[in-house]
């Protein structure tokens, strides 16, 4: 009855405080615990009616911060030994992929240069030619573009950089692989066919087939660009998806044109009469696709799986990163090693062209050493 108010002005009704009882957590001790401070009480009465105005219900005061449990501190630890684990295995797969990418270099260097005075005499010898300058310009380009994907966060490009590598590389690796279906079915049709590919093969083939390959690559991926990125305007998801699916259509087609045709090459030699070893061009090329498939692949399984969001395991594009750096890198050996004499030093352009089949180039070669042979004895 006689009541004054509170200090302040403020009245605290019945409601209000009957809000408190329930929302207020319960207070050990029983009825000679000690209730709340009078000034944290009363702010939090005032918050109260605010949102009881507002007809919302109070939010529950924050939870204090848990301490830490032994076994989740051992957690941590872990993934803090993992992630170093992660750092130092990236930058192993990353010292392997720049080293075998500066002997790709210097070996698909080599084959321009040897090949460039050859390359109209022989005409498989266009297909080797622009199979190096793809697999170089897709040396060039990742060797670059793989240290930002492999220690992200350390060394970043600028996003423009990092697309323009990425369309690049991906362009190149088309190239190739286009190229080496082109050359394995051409080889293959050389095989079956003799006399029709000696006598009425058209002249410019390969020079049509290989400018083509780089024309419809390259309009390949200015849709890819077009549809995917924002160099021509706004990207268009459907679109692009509906890119990418073609060319992962485009990768399965080639992939079985080259395991079709190889397998038909090899039937083809292995029918033969006296069944001897493939040699010469035909080993080259059976080699090649069979490097291809075990190296070259993973590396289109990734690129296709990061666009069209795939799953793959986190170590895969790893794995492909390597692997793309090792085929490119090989072909070149492959070459070589294929050319060689046993027993024999040769010039590294007479063992190209051994690689390449140009048996009456080196039987004249040959003939010619030993006129000089014969006159230097006499």
């Amino acid at each position: 009855m006689g009541e004054e108010p509170p200090p302040g002005g403020l009245t605290i009704p019945l409601v209000t405080t009957h809000a408190l009882a329930i929302s207020s957590p319960p207070v050990q001790g029983g009825a000679g615990a000690q209730l709340p401070e009078p000034q944290t009480q009363l702010l939090w009465l005032q918050g109260h009616q605010e949102t009881e105005r507002a007809g919302h219900m109070p939010a529950a005061p924050p939870a204090p911060h848990p301490t830490m449990d032994p076994r989740e501190a051992g957690q941590h630890g872990e993934a803090t030994d993992g992630s170093q684990e992660d750092v130092a295995f990236n930058l192993v797969i990353l010292s392997l992929t720049e080293g075998l990418g500066l002997g790709g270099l210097l070996g698909n260097g080599a084959v321009l240069w040897l090949l460039s005075s050859n390359v109209y005499r022989n005409p498989f010898a266009i297909y080797l030619l622009d199979v190096a300058c793809a697999d170089l310009i897709f040396l060039g380009c990742h060797m670059v573009a793989v240290v930002p994907d492999l220690l992200p966060g350390r060394l970043d490009f600028p996003g423009f950089v990092q697309t323009s590598l990425a369309t690049l590389r991906f362009f190149c690796y088309i190239v190739g692989m286009s190229l080496l279906g082109a050359v394995s079915v051409e080889q293959c049709l050389a095989a079956l066919f003799p006399a029709w590919h000696s006598c009425h093969r058209p002249r410019h083939l390969t020079t049509c087939v290989c400018a083509l390959t780089w024309a419809l690559c390259l309009l390949l991926h200015l849709l890819l660009s077009g549809a995917c990125t924002q160099f021509f305007g706004e990207p268009s998801r459907h679109l692009c998806r509906a890119l990418w699916l073609a060319a992962a259509a485009l990768l399965a087609t080639l992939c079985c044109t080259m395991c079709g045709a190889s397998l038909l090459l090899l039937l083809h030699l292995e029918r033969g009469p006296q069944r001897p070893p493939p040699r010469g061009f035909p080993a080259l090329v059976l080699l090649t696709v069979l490097l291809f498939l075990f190296c070259g692949l993973p590396f289109g399984i990734y690129w296709l799986s990061r666009n069209l969001l795939w799953h793959i395991p986190h170590y895969f594009y790893h794995f492909s990163f390597l692997m793309a750096a090792v085929h490119c890198a090989a072909k070149p050996g492959v070459y070589f090693w294929l050319g060689s004499a046993q027993g024999r030093r040769l010039p590294l352009r007479l063992v190209l062209q051994r690689a390449l089949g140009d048996e009456a180039e080196l039987g004249a070669a040959r003939d010619t050493s030993r006129r000089g042979l014969v006159d230097i004895a006499a």
